[in-house]
């Protein structure tokens, strides 16, 4: 006999939450619009008001309305900000395993390689204008930790967003969340800091001079330096990673 779960029956307010999702997704629902008062819902679907009130609560979770009191549900425009931090949780436990850190640093190198090879190709006055500010921010924080982790931050961020795609942005974001133990570690190192600059010099050299592969090779040296840093010092050192 197979060993098969049984088909669990949905709930009403799904089949609803469905069913208004569909409208969104058809157009008859746009960005701005109003959803019909609850009451106005009950009658359509002919289902008590709390299938209709769960089925909104669903729709305002997942990012596709906003619910204000007193006001009637509009539809919002997703976010890749929202969606991105409903993975939390689970990214939190993941970076939790043995081999979780190490992905993630895998993951985030491949990402930050191809932006940056793309800001190098694609990047105009203003856009290397502004990682060079960020840069000159980042270099005369150098004597304060904390300022120093912020405008760290900020000179990646500008090199992100050279791409002009709000999921990359929203990602970065997560990233540096994800990855905020190992920033802790990392920035513990004497030399850290003066060696993560002498990088941002020269990652943003490469981008001015549109040399993709310097740009590139720079980026890959610094993130690769600072894994090296952090699992010399991570709790249970390089057997962690492996």
């Amino acid at each position: 006999m197979l060993d098969i779960e049984p088909i669990r029956r949905r709930r009403i307010y799904e089949d609803v939450a469905e069913r208004l999702q569909q409208l969104m997704l058809d157009g008859t629902l746009g960005e701005g619009d109003a959803l019909p008062s609850e009451r106005e819902l009950m009658e359509q679907f002919k289902v008590g008001r709390p299938a209709i009130r769960e089925a909104l609560l669903s729709l305002q979770k997942a990012g596709l309305v906003s619910i204000a009191n007193g006001e009637r549900a509009r539809v919002v425009r997703p976010d890749p900000k929202h969606f991105i931090h409903e993975l939390s949780a689970s990214v939190r436990a993941y970076l939790a395993q043995p081999a979780g850190m190490a992905h993630f640093q895998n993951a985030r190198l491949h990402l930050e390689l191809a932006l940056t090879r793309h800001a190098a190709r694609e990047a105009g006055p203003a856009d290397i204008a502004r990682i060079g500010d960020a840069l000159a921010r980042n270099r005369r924080d150098l004597g304060d930790t904390a300022a120093f982790e912020a405008s760290d931050i900020a000179f990646h961020y500008e090199i992100v967003l050279v791409a002009q795609n709000p999921l990359f942005n929203g990602l970065h974001q997560a990233v540096v969340q994800w990855l905020s133990q190992q920033r802790k570690v990392t920035l513990q190192v004497a030399e850290a800091k003066e060696l993560a600059l002498a990088y941002h010099e020269r990652i943003h050299d490469g981008i001015a001079a549109h040399d993709a592969d310097a740009a590139e090779a720079a980026m890959r040296a610094h993130l690769e330096a600072v894994e090296t840093f952090y699992w010399e010092r991570a709790p249970g050192g390089l057997s962690a990673a492996g």
